[in-house]
């Protein structure tokens, strides 16, 4: 009895800067063979060759192909992320945007000693001559002061204090520069923050928690627990 092959799963699996494609597919029992690929923008970085016997004494041939999709399918996505493709994607691709997450990283980074060293300080300010801003106290005499009944010291020139005066009078004056019409209110933004989002939508946006990027578009009936299996893979 002939068998359709198995409808095979996508994931979009960010790694390192990129968002990568993993595609599992099953040719069916004539050719016998499941294919895993990891692709990047078309470019194939790596490929799993899974044969199966359509023969196999088993209770049930399809679920035991759909195990083995799966199985390969998961294995590629952990590689991917482990970074077991990573030398491949900078021969192919070039250098990843972003750098190695994982613990051997870190522990390194830990472990680099740091020295205590102090930082140097300034040369001290050579000392200068200044000029003298006014008449020197006497002893007895009281220094300049500022008339205690204007508003502010730059009232104190004679042109300042005619502006005022005339103000003041007649309720002229020089004007000051319009900045529009009172009635007009700013507009609220409806960006990332604003009315439109709120602002903690913005931590829901996580790649890695985006079932709508990682997951395909068109999944398979049986895909439901393979798909929360490998948002929990992505977690880690």
């Amino acid at each position: 009895m002939s068998r359709s092959p198995q409808l095979g799963y996508n994931h979009n699996i960010p790694h390192r800067g990129r968002l990568y494609h993993v595609q599992t597919e099953d040719s069916g029992v004539k050719r016998a063979h499941i294919f895993t690929h990891v692709f990047y923008d078309g470019t194939i970085i790596s490929s799993n060759k899974v044969d199966y016997d359509p023969q196999a004494e088993v209770e049930n041939l399809d679920q035991h192909i759909i195990g083995l999709m799966q199985e390969s399918h998961k294995s590629m996505i952990r590689n991917l992320r482990r970074g077991v493709y990573d030398d491949k994607i900078v021969q192919y691709i070039g250098e990843h945007p972003e750098g190695a997450h994982d613990g051997a990283s870190k522990e390194a980074a830990a472990a680099a000693p740091s020295e205590d060293v102090r930082p140097e300080r300034r040369a001290p300010v050579e000392p200068r001559e200044v000029e003298p801003q006014g008449p020197p106290l006497t002893p007895g005499h009281p220094g300049p002061t500022v008339d205690p009944t204007l508003t502010h010291p730059a009232f104190s020139s004679r042109e300042a204090q005619a502006q005022v005066a005339a103000s003041a009078s007649s309720g002229a004056g020089p004007k000051r520069s319009s900045r529009g019409p009172s009635r007009v209110r700013r507009r609220a933004v409806g960006g990332i923050g604003g009315r439109g989002v709120s602002a903690d939508q913005t931590a829901k946006a996580k790649i890695n928690e985006r079932r709508d990027v990682i997951i395909g578009k068109f999944a398979a009936e049986h895909q439901a627990q393979l798909d929360e299996e490998i948002l929990a893979l992505l977690s880690e």
